[in-house]
């Protein structure tokens, strides 16, 4: 696969989860991605406007990789690396919440990131 491709691939999938993120934000506080104990009134707004910033920081992620697919292969395919490590910074946070009893994180979501970043680290070394 090209890494222009690729950079589209990344950029819409990560605006999509934003976006879906960000218009579910309070439903996924509530929808069990917490124990049932920890939440009330007060937590429901504080996990919802967490989950606002970081669908938020996806939305701005997918716009950077849709506007960066003009480069040529060579600077396509270090953003490509740079996206990947990226993200195994983000997957490293997300193990240690999958390890902790009080937070859910939803596993397709996940898997769908490591395919991401895999397909990342796969374009910028292995791919022409």
């Amino acid at each position: 696969m090209s890494p222009q491709l690729v950079l589209t691939i990344i950029g819409a999938i990560n605006i999509l989860m934003g976006i879906a993120i960000y218009a579910g934000a309070e439903s996924i506080v509530t929808g069990g991605a917490f124990s049932d104990y920890l939440i009330n009134d007060a937590s429901i707004k504080v996990g919802t406007y967490m989950h606002e910033a970081v669908a938020s920081s996806m939305i701005a992620f997918g716009c950077v990789a849709i506007l960066s697919r003009g480069m040529e292969d060579a600077s396509a395919k270090k953003l490509l690396f740079a996206i990947g490590v990226a993200q195994i910074i983000n997957l490293a946070s997300v193990l240690l919440h999958v390890m902790n009893p009080e937070v859910h994180p939803p596993i397709p979501a996940v898997i769908i990131i490591l395919a991401l970043t895999g397909l990342a680290f796969y374009t910028s070394k292995i791919s022409k």
